[in-house]
């Protein structure tokens, strides 16, 4: 079954059901908002919505860094940290950068998924507070990438 012939029901005026095809957001779109954040919002021409997004997002995600905040990466004996790696990966590019600055370019490769170095310092004051910050920002873009979906499908102005 093709996307476009799937229909959703939308309620009438009189209690019946009208059947509107539902709308798909460019693969493209997504990625573009998961990669950098506010650029989503950017392309469909919601340029303060962007800022805002941008603006937010960096600042958390540098508020964590300079916090000696841990960025998330898988740990075998720990389950939990594909929970902490889902929300520090939220930050697209962000994240990306920051584990290659830490961990080198052949560690990224020799030692994907397990054994990278999320960098921080457990010893350090703000270290809890600066992985808050990271996963804050993380999630908040995943949370900026679906309100860019909604805006693409028409479902939000």
């Amino acid at each position: 079954m093709k996307s476009d012939d799937k229909k959703r029901a939308k309620p009438g005026r009189e209690g019946e059901d009208e059947a509107v095809p539902v709308r798909r957001a460019p693969s493209m779109l997504l990625a573009a908002a998961w990669l950098v954040p506010g650029l989503g919002h950017w392309i469909l021409g919601r340029r303060a919505r962007a800022l805002v997004f941008f603006g937010v997002i960096l600042s958390a995600f540098v508020t964590g860094v300079l916090l000696n905040g841990e960025m998330g990466t898988p740990k075998p004996q720990n389950p939990f940290s594909w929970l902490a790696t889902f929300a520090c990966l939220g930050n697209g590019v962000l994240y990306l950068v920051r584990i290659v600055w830490i961990n080198g370019v052949s560690q990224l490769v020799s030692g994907f998924p397990f054994g990278l170095s999320g960098g921080g310092s457990p010893s350090a004051a703000g270290f809890a507070y600066g992985n808050t910050f990271l996963y804050t920002g993380g999630l908040m873009n995943l949370l900026a990438v679906l309100d860019a979906s909604d805006i693409a499908r028409g479902e939000k102005d």
